[in-house]
């Protein structure tokens, strides 16, 4: 059975774009803890999951020509990391505004 375009972007879409929406919301609101923490845990685990992720597709193909299995391995690597981007980005974001409204707060406590 060939899988084709039309059947593989829906799939991405719902297995891959409605988690990532999800957890980056909650990844928002881990960003904005006091401790930095708590918002490098998503990114971490995202980025594991898609290295395991890579390296079962990679021991699935050894049996077939290694050139293929090494493409598929870094296009999975590719699609897999799309929500470790997103979380990093949201972390970055979500930080930088943290620790500008905290320097602020720090100024004006000083200008006092």
């Amino acid at each position: 059975m060939q899988i084709t375009a039309a059947l593989l972007i829906p799939a991405l879409l719902i297995y891959l774009g409605i988690p990532t929406a999800l957890f980056g919301i909650l990844e928002y609101f881990l960003s904005r803890t006091e401790s930095p923490w708590p918002g490098r845990v998503l990114p971490i685990l995202s980025a594991l999951c898609s290295v395991g992720g890579g390296l079962l597709l990679l021991f699935n193909l050894a049996s077939q020509n290694l050139p293929a299995a090494f493409l598929s391995l870094a296009g999975s690597l590719l699609i897999l990391n799309i929500p470790t981007l997103v979380f990093l980005l949201i972390y970055r974001t979500t930080r930088k505004r943290f620790i500008e409204k905290k320097d602020l707060d720090k100024m004006n406590i000083q200008d006092l």
